[in-house]
């Protein structure tokens, strides 16, 4: 339950109510930009399925790689669980933290502090002798494994979808990223006024009568 409401669940609402692609100034001069949304660029079955076998990659990445490091040694299944939750949650909470645009203490305090919880309470439940797993955490990061595997499993999680969101943004930036990077370095003003090139809006009764 902590796991899905607090390590995970909290992150993703405040960067959800906080965070926004642009500014209201800028979609409201250049309504061009609501484009994408009718065009369904942001999210169609494409980038869901996209979505899936980054999310099953992601998986394969946290669970096999602390599993190989620590195959056949005296390591039990509750020292391997605790490294497998801090983690995913470091790996889930960088990944949100990829796709943020605007930073404020409140995502920050969020995103970081899912990290510090989800440590801190494992800690605290290895602590308890009467529950099963006593003492695993501190037993596991003895050895240079645990952190090895620490840092290698959200690293291995993320880096393509890393790669291939830079990739796409330099090669094919879409019109939100244009105008996000014109916002960025306030640039809007030095453009005098000039039209900006965006992709056009297709007719939906066309498409409907096709």
């Amino acid at each position: 339950m902590l796991y899905s409401v607090i390590y995970t669940s909290f992150p993703t609402i405040a960067v959800g109510i906080l965070d926004k692609d642009l500014s209201r100034r800028t979609l409201l001069n250049y309504p061009p930009l609501y484009g994408p949304g009718q065009r369904e660029e942001c999210y169609n079955s494409k980038l869901f399925w996209v979505t899936m076998m980054d999310t099953v990659w992601q998986s394969i990445a946290v669970y096999f790689i602390p599993l190989a490091a620590y195959w056949k040694t005296d390591v039990d299944g509750s020292g391997l669980g605790d490294l497998w939750t801090i983690a995913i949650v470091i790996a889930v909470n960088l990944h949100l933290a990829m796709d943020v645009i605007r930073w404020n203490w409140v995502i920050h305090l969020v995103i970081w502090g899912s990290i510090i919880a989800t440590i801190i309470c494992v800690i605290i439940i290895d602590a308890i002798p009467i529950l099963p797993g006593y003492w695993a955490i501190f037993h596991t990061w003895e050895k240079g494994s645990f952190w090895f595997c620490l840092i290698a499993c959200p690293i291995a999680a993320i880096l393509p979808r890393f790669v291939v969101k830079i990739c796409s943004q330099h090669f094919c930036p879409s019109d939100i990223q244009i105008a996000r990077e014109a916002e960025k370095y306030e640039t809007w003003n030095g453009w005098g006024g000039r039209e900006i090139e965006m992709s056009q809006i297709s007719n939906p009764s066309s498409n409907t009568m096709r």
